[in-house]
């Protein structure tokens, strides 16, 4: 991945915000998923498995990338920084949940009193 480098004399010290990819690095969505994950810490297959490999490059293409924090946040989340969710599938199939191993809240039914129950095996601490 190359990254646009203006940098003159002096310039040693560009803060994050003036970091970003060039258009058409994430242009092809292979390069796309490759750099998300590299980013993400997930890998091109776990990425593609979400189903929103090709929603979220679409979302990539529509808005300017400022750093990496953009794309994280996108895979993370399920929306683009400063924005809500691209759609539900998005947010519920956000990295972020898979991270902690939780449901994202209103997608799963648990079940009346499952407050009440221990976590199921694997999960938690």
């Amino acid at each position: 991945m190359s990254v646009s480098d203006d940098r003159t004399a002096g310039d040693e010290d560009l803060a994050a915000s003036d970091w970003y990819l060039e258009r058409d690095e994430l242009a092809d969505l292979d390069e796309f998923l490759r750099v998300s994950a590299e980013l993400t810490g997930f890998d091109v297959p776990e990425l593609r498995a979400t189903g929103l490999a090709r929603e979220h490059h679409r979302t990539t293409l529509a808005h300017p990338v400022r750093d990496e924090a953009d794309l994280v946040h996108l895979w993370y989340v399920g929306a683009w920084p400063g924005e809500a969710p691209t759609s539900a599938r998005a947010h519920d199939r956000g990295l972020a949940w898979r991270t902690f191993r939780a449901d994202p809240p209103g997608s799963a039914a648990p079940g009346f009193g499952s407050w009440a129950e221990a976590p199921r095996a694997g999960e938690g601490r």
